[in-house]
């Protein structure tokens, strides 16, 4: 068998998440490529699809379901992997899910790390809708997921970030509607009666969904999807 030329995005260099499976993802894209094996759905994003067991929730369908999430991503090195991770692999959808950690930029330690609420908003809605973009030039059908609440009380920017989360979720749903992608909003389904905080129960660190969290993430991908034609 001969080696396919593929895309290696290499390392980013510095204390980057993305760079922590590299590796490992450039291993199991290449066997992928070599193989033509036919890829449905492609997740990407960051430690909330890393720790989702996709299998368990949408596997012994058929269909093939690959991971491309690593903890701690942030959209701008989940766009610089998306050609790598999602694009020639080919699969017939890719669902997109990340920005949370961009928001960190709120409270960093560093003032030259701190953002506002406005240039955040403005990377995670620009570099998702150039990710979208990519997939449908490549006759990927993007979906686009909402990014969750959280309720992390020991965090002074949480009221901010819930706020901040909200209007990049109105952003995306009005991307998506443009350019004929899908949004699919778990958001709503996992809030207390505010409507912006993460519900407790759901997250035993106020960001991570737990396995009752995960369960309405998948029920919300499925329920939504279906209304649109498509099964997972």
């Amino acid at each position: 068998m001969k080696r396919p030329s593929m895309i290696r995005p290499g390392m980013f260099g510095g204390v980057i998440s993305a760079d922590t499976r590299r590796q490992v993802f450039d291993y199991h894209n290449e066997v992928i490529i070599a193989h033509q094996a036919p890829i449905d759905f492609v997740f990407i994003g960051d430690s909330i699809t890393d720790m989702w067991d996709l299998d368990t929730y949408f596997g012994g369908r058929g269909r093939r379901i690959v991971n491309r999430g690593i903890g701690g991503d942030m959209t701008p090195y989940v766009l610089r992997r998306f050609p790598a991770d999602v694009v020639q692999l080919h699969p017939k959808y890719t669902v997109i899910k990340v920005g949370v950690n961009n928001t960190w930029a709120l409270d960093a330690w560093q003032q030259k790390d701190l953002k506002t609420p406005q240039s955040i908003h403005d990377e995670v809605v620009t570099e998702t809708v150039e990710m979208v973009q990519l997939a449908k030039q490549a006759d990927i059908l993007p979906i686009v997921s909402s990014l969750l609440p959280t309720c992390i009380a020991t965090n002074k920017q949480t009221a901010i970030r819930n706020e901040l989360i909200l209007d990049i979720n109105r952003s995306l749903r009005k991307k998506m509607e443009a350019l004929g992608g899908i949004f699919v909003d778990d958001h709503s389904a996992m809030t207390d009666h505010t409507g912006k905080q993460l519900r407790s129960e759901l997250a035993d660190d106020g960001l991570h969904p737990n396995v009752l969290g995960y369960t309405i993430m998948a029920q919300e991908l499925r329920e939504q999807l279906k209304r649109v034609g498509i099964e997972i």
